[in-house]
C-alpha cells in the first residue's frame, strides 16, 4: 500500500479548481523571450543534452515531475485575424511541465537542485533573474506563465511515483502469472513469496 498523502487541491474564488489542475497533478506553461545569444546557444544546448542523457539525470530523478520540456518557438500556426502571419520578431522559450505537489515547492526544487540547469536554459531570456534567491525567480515565472484553457491527466489521483510503482508491479506480476499454470503448488508458494519480497517497494 502506498503511504503518500494526497496533495491539497486549490480552489478559486468561484469555488472551482484552477484549469491547470487535475487531481494531484499540475500543469505549468511558461513563455519567455530569448535574447540574441540564445538563438545560437540554446540549439547547441538542446543537441548536447539529447546526445548525453547523463546531463539531465538529476532532472529525471525528481520523481514528482511527470515530464519537463523546453522548446524554441519562432512562429505560431495562423488562425486568422487579428493574428498576423509570419515569424515572431524574437524567438520564445516554451517551457511546459506536469508535476505533483505545490507550485512553490516545484519552483524551489528547480532553483536549489537544478540551479546550473535553470541558468543554462533560461539564462538568455529577457528579464531572467537567476534561480537563486528563489523569490525573484518565482516572480519571473509567474509573470511569464500562461494558465491552460483545459488540462487532462489520465491518472489524476496518482502521483508520478505511484504510477511508476504500479508499472513495476505489473511487470513483476505478469511474470508470476505466466509461470503459475505450469508449476506445482509448492513451487508456486515459493515463487509467490519471492514475488512479495522483491515487489515490496512497489506494493
Amino acid at each position: 500500500m502506498s503511504t503518500e498523502a494526497p496533495a491539497a487541491t486549490p480552489i478559486t474564488a468561484t469555488g472551482t479548481q484552477p484549469r491547470n489542475y487535475d487531481g494531484q497533478v499540475i500543469a505549468i506553461t511558461v513563455f519567455s523571450t530569448i535574447r540574441l545569444p540564445g538563438r545560437v546557444f540554446l540549439p547547441i544546448l538542446f543537441f548536447v543534452t539529447r546526445k548525453i542523457p547523463k546531463l539531465t539525470v538529476t532532472l529525471r530523478q525528481l520523481s514528482f515531475i511527470h515530464f519537463a520540456r523546453w522548446s524554441i518557438i519562432g512562429r505560431l500556426p495562423y488562425n486568422g485575424p487579428p493574428q498576423k502571419k509570419g515569424r515572431f520578431r524574437y524567438p520564445h522559450m516554451y517551457f511546459e511541465s506536469n508535476f505533483n505537489g505545490g507550485w512553490e515547492e516545484y519552483i524551489d526544487a528547480f532553483s536549489h537542485i537544478l540551479t546550473n540547469g535553470m541558468t543554462a536554459f533560461w539564462g538568455t531570456s529577457y528579464g531572467f533573474p537567476k534561480p537563486l534567491p528563489t523569490a525573484p525567480f518565482k516572480r519571473y515565472i509567474q509573470a511569464n506563465e500562461t494558465e491552460a484553457d483545459h488540462y487532462y491527466c489520465a491518472y489524476p489521483d496518482a502521483t508520478s511515483t505511484m504510477v511508476q510503482r504500479a508499472l513495476e508491479l505489473d511487470t513483476r506480476l505478469a511474470a508470476l502469472r505466466r509461470d503459475a499454470g505450469r508449476i506445482d503448488p509448492d513451487a508456486f508458494a515459493a515463487a509467490y513469496t519471492r514475488f512479495l519480497t522483491d515487489a515490496q517497494n512497489a506494493l
